[in-house]
């Protein structure tokens, strides 16, 4: 016998004994209420009544009511799975595979946000420099480990509220949120000597050093997120005019001395 079996037969005999003493309890109240006699067919009508109705009936019911449980069960795991497949998928189309950051979509949704007046973001967006010369020197292999830890150094030096985000190619973007242009600059110039100083290729000595430009915008209140987005790339084609790794913001190229502390 199965256990499914075993635990449907185990409560219709239960419901099944309480049917019966319910039964006597009633038939021999009445009788004695009413002084009919207790004879030994009012034993036998008591007993196999209950028995011969209540233990059929009882066992489907228990065997639909676990029917249904088991149903509802398989339905509850299906949606659970859905859901974190849902959860996954969601995940890999707002998000880049290889760095873990914002997929382009995933930033501009976070950029188009609706900011209440007088609250105002700053959009950063870097570019590494000469990057196809060093793909073409390192290799691609070690170029994407480039952007990886580009991506690396964007997260360790924003703050857990900020949102980033690989925007194509070598090109990412930072979104920070409740920060006017002036703090903004100096994150972006920490952010840039950072990179600039990190060591990338080791036991070579013709290493080729990574470097970024920035440009960086403010995004007021309903402001177009493309318009922001093409200001901000304005600006680090003015930087890399002027000469690369540098930060530009409002096509004023600077190059911010920031101490360290």
């Amino acid at each position: 016998m199965t256990p499914r079996a075993k635990r449907i037969l185990g409560k219709s005999i239960v419901v099944t004994i309480i049917a019966i003493v319910a039964t006597f309890a009633l038939s021999f109240t009445a009788r004695l209420a009413l002084h009919m006699p207790i004879d030994w067919l009012s034993w036998v009508e008591c007993t196999l009544i209950p028995i011969l109705i209540g233990m059929p009936v009882g066992a489907y019911i228990f065997a639909q009511s676990d029917t249904i449980q088991d149903t509802f069960d398989k339905l509850e795991k299906s949606y659970a799975a859905l859901r974190e497949t849902h959860d996954r998928l969601a995940f890999v189309t707002s998000h880049d595979p290889m760095t873990g950051l914002l997929s382009r979509g995933g930033f501009m949704a976070r950029m188009d946000r609706k900011r209440d007046e007088g609250e105002y973001d700053t959009l950063l967006v870097i570019d590494p420099d000469h990057f196809a010369s060093f793909n073409d020197k390192h290799g691609h292999s070690k170029g994407d480990e480039a952007l990886v830890r580009i991506a690396k150094a964007l997260v360790y030096l924003t703050r857990p509220g900020d949102s980033i985000g690989r925007l194509g190619g070598e090109e990412f973007g930072v979104l920070l949120r409740g920060v006017r242009k002036e703090q903004a600059m100096t994150i972006a110039e920490n952010i840039r000597r950072l990179i600039e100083g990190m060591p990338w290729i080791k036991g070579q000595q013709d290493d080729l050093k990574v470097t970024v430009s920035i440009g960086g915008a403010e995004i007021p209140p309903n402001a177009d997120s493309q318009d922001i987005l093409r200001t901000a790339e304005r600006c680090i084609f003015e930087a890399k005019q002027r000469g690369r790794n540098r930060v530009s913001f409002d096509y004023e190229a600077t190059r911010l001395r920031v101490t360290t502390p």
